[in-house]
């Protein structure tokens, strides 16, 4: 059972990994292509990790999205990927080979509509620091994680959006 911001869906012979950094992206993707059913969950409201972080990664040296691009489009192909972003593992029950498993969800405060146009952040008053980028500049309340984010979908730092003056993001 996975329990989905207070939703439950009956799962069976999914697998599921903790994690959507490089390994985590890799292992899901190399099983999904064996046919069985992933769900991914990573607590950040992106997948990738820290190497995406970086400027270069051993040993070619080149930018970490050169390389991660790829297993992005992978993902994107597998409908065997269920990819749960800002999501955290709360409670694990049941035995080997039968795992009952809760999942909570935090919301994007974005609906699925969004197209990434950036129009929703140009009225947007309200800043946080950048967590991407280690809380060395700052970005709007709602903020797209990193260029090249998966998904690509906005998502808004309540912590950030306080207060009546808040609300030009969500009309535009």
């Amino acid at each position: 059972m996975l329990n989905k911001t207070a939703e439950e869906h009956r799962i069976s012979g999914d697998i599921l990994f903790v994690g959507g950094g490089v390994a985590g992206m890799t292992a899901a993707i190399e099983v999904a292509e064996t046919g069985k059913n992933v769900i991914l969950v990573e607590k950040n409201p992106y997948i990738g990790g820290r190497v995406l972080q970086m400027s270069q990664y051993f040993p070619k040296l080149c930018p970490p999205t050169c390389g991660i691009e790829i297993n992005f489009r992978r993902i994107r192909r597998n409908r065997k990927i269920n990819v749960m972003t800002l999501s955290e593992v709360v409670n694990v029950t049941g035995q080997s080979g039968n795992f009952q498993v809760t999942i909570h969800q935090k919301p994007r405060y974005v609906n699925d509509r969004c197209t990434a146009c950036n129009k929703c952040v140009e009225p947007c008053q309200a800043t946080r620091p950048n967590d991407f980028n280690y809380g060395m500049d700052t970005t709007k309340a709602i903020y797209l994680p990193h260029e090249m984010s998966f998904p690509m979908q906005y998502v808004v730092d309540m912590e950030a959006c306080r207060g009546k003056d808040c609300n030009a993001c969500v009309e535009a």
